[in-house]
């Protein structure tokens, strides 16, 4: 009868429209929500074993369909391919697909652009005037932002005449921001905190400084340079400038040190500053 065709023709229209899921769906990401809706809505269109099938594609590609001999003819029918119906939802649920471009952009910039981080760290040894300094150093840095931290303890002879050696010991953590990266070299900028140790006080302030590593031509060797400076509350000005030759991961350094101690009067009023320089040797790995 005309009548009957025309509530089932609408009732298939309705069956495709409610059984399309969603964009997000369409995604692998399922709704609760919306797998409530459709079951609600299909409790008399159909039985829920055909909802299953829909909605969760666990069966393997090569399993044959259950046949059902009672099993409406139209219904099969209705069942189409998962990318059939992603098409049709696409069309139907988002007109307008532009907006799924930038997640696939985003994926794929994530995917093939990681980030690089390199790892240095080493021992250095010192010659400062009449005493000697020992310090260890790490750095982390990715494409332009870094870190870096060093350790230096001063054995320094006692200025009273005695034998005895007085003990300085130097703390920093800085970060790093390269200007310039490149294959043969990088230029920083540096900013962070300093700690320094003295015999009768301990002074924390801010630091500031820079430091640049350049390939010298196609040599393995590099040059190497680094000056740190704290304004406040005690004076101190720690430079080096020197080579490095690199073989695979490991390195060898060698250059010159100077190193500037105030403490501006803090001790007993009374401004102690003394001046430290002389060559610098150390060992290091990269990677």
């Amino acid at each position: 009868m005309p009548s009957q065709k025309s509530v089932l023709c609408a009732a298939i229209a309705a069956s495709v429209l409610l059984g399309s899921p969603t964009a997000e769906a369409r995604f692998g990401k399922r709704s609760s929500s919306n797998s409530n809706s459709n079951s609600g809505n299909n409790n008399n269109s159909r039985p829920p074993r055909d909802e299953r099938p829909r909605t969760h594609r666990a069966t393997p590609v090569d399993k044959e369909p259950s046949k059902d001999d009672d099993t409406p003819r139209r219904r099969r029918a209705v069942r189409r391919p998962l990318t059939e119906v992603i098409v049709a939802g696409a069309i139907i649920a988002a007109p307008r697909p532009r907006t799924v471009a930038p997640l696939n952009r985003r994926v794929v910039r994530e995917r093939h652009e990681p980030v690089p981080l390199l790892v240095r760290m080493g021992v250095q040894g010192d010659l400062l005037g009449n005493g000697g300094a020992m310090g260890l150093f790490m750095a982390m840095e990715g494409r332009r932002l870094g870190v870096d931290t060093r350790i230096t303890g001063l054995s320094l002879p006692a200025d009273d005449g005695s034998n005895d050696i007085d003990r300085i010991t130097l703390l920093s953590a800085h970060a790093t921001a390269a200007l310039w990266a490149g294959e043969r070299g990088r230029m920083r900028v540096e900013a962070g905190v300093v700690s320094t140790h003295a015999p009768h006080i301990i002074f924390v302030g801010p630091s500031f400084g820079a430091s640049v590593e350049a390939c010298i031509g196609r040599s393995p060797v590099d040059l190497e340079a680094r000056l740190h400076a704290t304004p406040y509350p005690h004076r101190q000005v720690d430079m080096q400038a020197g080579l490095a030759v690199h073989v695979g991961s490991f390195n060898m350094r060698g250059g010159w040190r100077g190193l500037y101690l105030n403490d501006a009067g803090h001790v007993d009023g009374v401004v102690h500053a003394e001046g430290f320089g002389g060559p610098y040797a150390g060992l290091g790995l990269t990677f």
